[in-house]
């Protein structure tokens, strides 16, 4: 190793290693408001589910109480609901650990897959697949192998084929946006609702002046175009957070920051200077149609969170479900409703009278992953299905005046979307990088 390169790396390792110190270890809840706990709607109320669940990369379905518990979710109100495309399942990202999917060729192939098809099976139980059920898959840093340019980009078309190859089977799965670019994908849930997905690792990644405008102008046109629908938006990056991704306790203090930025860490980081840069120049654009969205729903941190947007321009409400497969501290910050370090996902129930309500499942940290013998797991299942409950419900929106009916076949709509995705190859985007980014 050059001397450069070995001191660089010394400093790299202190720096993490003080950073841990700093910001790990507390998997506690922070004080927070109290909430008034209410029942989940009847069915014959709800007009839609929507399940969002992020950072599952690491999931096994044997060893995984959450995977359990999640997929009898999903067939009960799939059954319940009995319509196509009424109960839908948003990946938020990091759906295949530690790296993406690698090349068929490669010895972790299989592996990579095998985390991907734990998720894809969710939505493959028989009330699901009768009911079309989806399952919509978002890009997060790990899907891009942590890296800039046509390496990142080709992990992530290897996921999108084995999505397409998974659909061809049954489960309706597909990646929006698709593969290398950054959307944002519409969907109208209902006359009432619209689902916008977008790649945040696409801009996190430096894509050129041009190709963010452009982005930026069809970010205001969804909006604009969204009527009195209410807007909520899917990504993998958190518009606000309490863990570690917005949070580094101390580190200004140690000097770490100035460490982290120069090593690129910090780029996946809503204080690293790409970042805010994202999150002004959406400001804008809400500020330009006078509207924000009414939730910004993302992964990246490993922990369940509720918050409420503290600045002009911001969302609403901003909630964060990345703790499916992995654990992060939470602190307290402005806005924070709820939050917790335990393994589990959120519910967005749609009423047919214009309720919206959240619910936050979770279970306990000690069953995040059983291991051990057949014995020894399949206590630990038992015991781990048996702790999850409701930690948090409240409602994100009240009963509308004016309710209008769903869309007449909004599947219709997603599979013509996924054959244009298969038909057309997507183009790496300009100035593309090969050097593999931090971890994050």
């Amino acid at each position: 190793m050059r001397p450069r390169s070995r001191v660089t790396a010394i400093g790299l390792v202190l720096a993490f290693t003080l950073l841990e110190a700093a910001c790990g270890g507390r998997l506690e809840t922070p004080a927070l408001p109290t909430f008034d706990a209410f029942e989940i709607s009847d069915p014959a109320d709800v007009d839609a589910v929507v399940f969002l669940v992020g950072d599952a990369g690491l999931t096994d379905r044997l060893r995984s109480p959450l995977l359990v518990r999640l997929q009898q979710d999903i067939e009960r109100w799939s059954a319940a609901l009995a319509r196509d495309s009424a109960v839908s399942v948003v990946f938020l990202g990091d759906n295949a650990y530690p790296v993406g999917v690698r090349d068929s060729t490669h010895a972790e192939f299989p592996a990579d897959t095998a985390h991907l098809w734990n998720l894809i099976r969710l939505v493959g139980g028989p009330a699901a697949l009768e009911h079309a059920t989806t399952g919509w898959f978002l890009a997060g840093n790990h899907d891009w192998g942590n890296m800039r340019g046509l390496r990142g980009l080709y992990r992530l078309v290897n996921q999108q084929e084995e999505l397409v190859r998974a659909r061809r089977q049954g489960p309706r799965v597909m990646l929006l946006p698709p593969a290398g670019t950054p959307g944002p994908i519409i969907r109208d849930l209902s006359q009432n609702v619209r689902l916008i997905f977008i790649d945040t690792h696409w801009f996190i990644q430096g894509p050129s002046a041009s190709d963010k405008t452009a982005f930026f102008d069809r970010i205001e046109e969804a909006l604009r175009t969204a009527g009195e629908r209410d807007v909520v938006v899917a990504a993998h990056h958190p518009w606000d957070t309490s863990g570690p991704h917005g949070v580094i306790e101390g580190g200004r203090a140690l000097g770490l920051y100035y460490l982290l930025e120069k090593s690129g860490t910090l780029v996946q980081d809503l204080n690293s200077p790409v970042y805010r840069d994202f999150l002004r120049r959406f400001r804008l654009r809400v500020s330009a149609v006078d509207r924000p969205p009414l939730i910004f729903a993302a992964g990246h941190d490993h922990s369940l969170q509720v918050l409420d947007g503290t600045y002009e321009g911001d969302p609403v409400h901003i909630l964060i479900s990345g703790s499916a497969s992995k654990l992060s501290p939470v602190s307290s910050i402005e806005g924070l409703r709820y939050a917790a370090a335990r393994p589990g996902y959120m519910m967005l129930v749609f009423g047919k009278d214009g309720r919206l309500s959240l619910f936050v499942v979770a279970g306990n940290p000690d069953h995040l992953l059983c291991t051990g013998d057949e014995t020894a797991r399949s206590a630990c299942m038992g015991e781990g299905l048996e702790a999850f409950e409701t930690v948090y419900s409240g409602v994100m929106r009240e009963p509308a005046v004016d309710v209008r009916p769903a869309a007449e076949n909004p599947a219709e709509a997603e599979a013509a979307v996924e054959e244009e995705n298969v038909e057309n190859k997507q183009e790496a985007p300009d100035g593309e990088q090969s050097d593999e980014a931090p971890d994050g």
